[in-house]
């Protein structure tokens, strides 16, 4: 009886906090939909620009949601509502830096569903995508070798892009240009044909199993490319410039 009255008591405590945050929970769920509208604009919108763009897009948003009546919340932490901590920490230990507009570029190029174009003058995304890449396979059991890197002026360019799809294995084509190659265009449309429990993408003159595992990543030294509408379009591009302010927080 001593210890059920104890328990009784100690719950009767714990009423303030659980009504408390029956509140908040109640308020997040109306504040959804304003905050996926803004999460899902930056996924898909914010990789090209430095961080005042940014944010000056994120401000545009929420006027935007305020002007229509849609409930958001106002000092939206995107970071915290796309990543875990754990994760960004992960990522930092892996050479991605710990600077917010890094972290920002880490999120979209895992999270956004077009593949990553990055433009990364001084390498830093380069070298995290390769730790990156290096630990999954190591955590599948597979050889961290398998994560394949070429170039489009590579011999055997054409043989590793079909041996990664076929085989289910990441790709990072380095060093592009301002244009790309019109193999690649059916794969990152994701032009995928389903058939029976797999997907086939057409690579040339040549049909081609998608295994699961497949990934590709495109990066240039570049710092201030033009890539046509249509690249915009089938990718997503990302700028892990370093800037002052980068370093600063770094």
């Amino acid at each position: 009886m001593v210890a059920a009255k104890t328990l009784i008591d100690g719950l009767r405590g714990e009423k303030i906090r659980w009504t408390e945050q029956s509140k908040e929970f109640k308020a997040q769920i109306e504040r959804l939909a304003g905050d996926v509208l803004m999460a899902t604009g930056f996924l898909s919108y914010c990789g090209p620009f430095n961080q005042e763009y940014r944010q000056l897009l994120l401000r545009n948003w929420q006027s935007e949601n305020k002007s229509r009546s849609i409930p958001y919340t106002h000092n939206l932490d995107l970071i915290s509502m796309l990543a875990e901590k754990t994760t960004i920490a992960e990522w930092n230990l892996q050479g991605l830096p710990s600077d917010e507009l890094s972290i920002q570029n880490g999120i979209i190029c895992t999270k956004a569903t077009r593949y990553p174009l990055i433009i990364d003058p001084q390498g830093q995304g380069k070298i995290w995508i390769k730790n990156r890449e290096s630990t999954i396979l190591t955590s599948e059991g597979k050889d961290p070798k398998e994560f394949s890197v070429t170039s489009l002026n590579h011999k055997f360019f054409r043989t590793h892009l079909e041996d990664c799809l076929s085989q289910g294995r990441p790709l990072m084509i380095e060093d592009i240009a301002e244009e790309l190659d019109p193999i690649l265009d059916n794969v990152l449309e994701k032009n995928f044909i389903k058939s029976g429990k797999t997907l086939k993408v057409k690579v040339g003159d040549k049909e081609l199993d998608v295994m699961e595992g497949f990934r590709i990543y495109i990066t240039t030294k570049l710092a201030n490319p033009a890539y046509t509408p249509e690249i915009s379009a089938r990718t997503s591009i990302i700028d892990f410039t370093v800037t002052m302010k980068g370093l600063e927080d770094q």
